[in-house]
């Protein structure tokens, strides 16, 4: 009998503590990164494109353009008239 009396103590106890660290996991941040890639005529029009789509995939996960930062943004020429772009932003909700 006093050791079942010592054991829902215990659980008890082990139970309130982990009932304190909730707050602290509720409060965390949902983080995601996303990527926009394109092939465009130009450099300039392939990386906005390229974060053009990034934000277009961030905002369908329900983060808005404010909540992210550009990670890298680049354009490499892959022929005498075609660029490729890539974007790459972090978004924290």
């Amino acid at each position: 009998m006093n050791r079942t009396i010592a054991r829902v103590t215990g659980a008890a106890v082990v139970l309130a503590g982990l009932m304190t660290l909730a707050p602290g996991v509720a409060n965390a941040q949902e983080t995601r990164a996303f990527l926009g890639t394109t092939v465009e005529k130009t450099s300039a029009s392939a990386k906005r494109t390229a974060l053009q789509q990034a934000y277009n995939e961030a905002s369908m996960y329900g983060y808005a353009p404010e909540q992210c930062v550009t990670i890298h943004l680049y354009s490499v020429r892959i022929s005498s008239v075609m660029y490729r772009g890539e974007a790459g932003i972090h978004c924290t909700k």
